[in-house]
Order: C-alpha cells, then structure tokens, then sequence
C-alpha cells in the first residue's frame, strides 16, 4: 500500500477542502472530515485547536493564495487582448476542483462570525475579483471594451463561470471549452442575433447592384 507522505496538517486542510467545496461550511462537520481521513475528531483539533472555523478560514485562504497565483500567472501568460485574458482565467477555474466561491461566499458567510466574514470576502475579492477587474479596466483603456463598469462586467463573468460548472454537469451536447467560448462571446458580442458576413455581402452587393 502507497503511504502518504503529505504533511498531516496539509492532509487535513485537503480533505477540508474537498467536503466544503462539495456540500458547504454548514452542511460539513468535523466528524466528516476525520471520517474521511480515518482520524478521531479529538485529533484535528491538535492543528486547528479553535475548531471547525479555524479549520474553514485556514482553508479559505489556502485556497485563495492558490487562485490568486494561478490566475495571475494565467493571465499573465496569455495575450494581451481581453478575450485571451478572460480564456485564461476560464482555464486556470477549469484545471481546479469545481467550487461555488460566489455561492460560498454568500451562504457560508452567513455562519461565521464576523470578524471571520469580513476576512472571508477580502480574500476573496483580492483573488479573484481583482485580477479580472483588472483586465476589463485595462481593455477599457486600450479602447477595446465599451463603457461598462469594470466592477459589473468582472462580477458578471464569475457568475457566469459558476454557470458554467453546473451546466457542465447536464446532460447537454457542449464540452467545456466550448461553453466558456460561447460565454466569452456572448459577453463581449453581445446575445443578439446579427447576420451573418455572408449575407451582410449579399445586402450589400445588392444595394450596389440597385443603387
């Protein structure tokens, strides 16, 4: 049998970041995560001496320095145009474990205490909120986004890409990829329908033709 070499206290925060991404801070108990790691409760607490939210806060933010670095280095990598950007950051998510930050923000902060909740939602906008911000800001200086605020389309996105992950767990004919394509488009393009560059030459030829 293969040992585990990890450090235990990194075992922990692993198994933690499992079962909270899975099914929430509320629904997770420390009984859960020493089950799942063949432990006795009693034990966690000689790493996380304060408990289950001691023990969700240390994971949060190892998971946001986590985020953080990755979509930096991401989008850093990518090209400098928005859609390449926000294809980069649609891929750092996708090479993670599927998790609802959006929708953990807002349901489990609501158990926490407040100290712990203002914490919370400045990791989370420093690591993934910013770096996408950033970007539309900065296509908006290049001219090459319209006059929207920056705030509103970087939460848009994420939203969307929240989207994204439970969509791909239906039953529907699109991989990934090519719903964050289409998500990426809609976004930049707009949802309404335009013809197609076919049939704009054929107006056109034919406004010539009867002009």
């Amino acid at each position: 049998m293969e040992q585990d070499i990890r450090d235990p206290r990194q075992r922990v925060l692993d198994a933690a970041e499992a079962l909270f991404s899975e099914r929430g801070y509320t629904a997770i108990t420390l009984r859960d995560i020493a089950d799942d790691l063949g432990l006795k409760q009693a034990s966690l607490y000689y790493h996380f001496p304060e408990g289950k939210e001691q023990l969700f806060m240390v994971m949060s933010q190892r998971l946001f320095d986590r985020h953080a670095n990755g979509l930096n280095a991401a989008m850093a990598a990518a090209e400098p145009d928005l859609h390449s950007q926000l294809q980069a950051a649609a891929g750092w998510f996708g090479s993670q474990r599927p998790v609802s930050v959006l929708g953990m923000l807002h349901s489990d902060m609501q158990s926490l205490s407040a100290e712990h909740t203002g914490q919370l939602s400045r990791m989370a906008h420093l690591a993934l909120f910013t770096p996408i911000r950033n970007a539309f800001l900065q296509a908006w200086e290049r001219g090459e986004a319209g006059d929207f605020h920056p705030d509103m389309v970087a939460g848009s996105f994420l939203w969307l890409l929240d989207g994204v992950n439970y969509t791909h767990k239906r039953d529907i004919t699109l991989n990934r990829e090519e719903m964050v394509e289409q998500l990426i488009t809609m976004l930049l393009d707009g949802i309404r329908s335009r013809p197609s560059p076919a049939i704009e030459r054929r107006a056109l030829s034919h406004q010539v033709a009867t002009g």
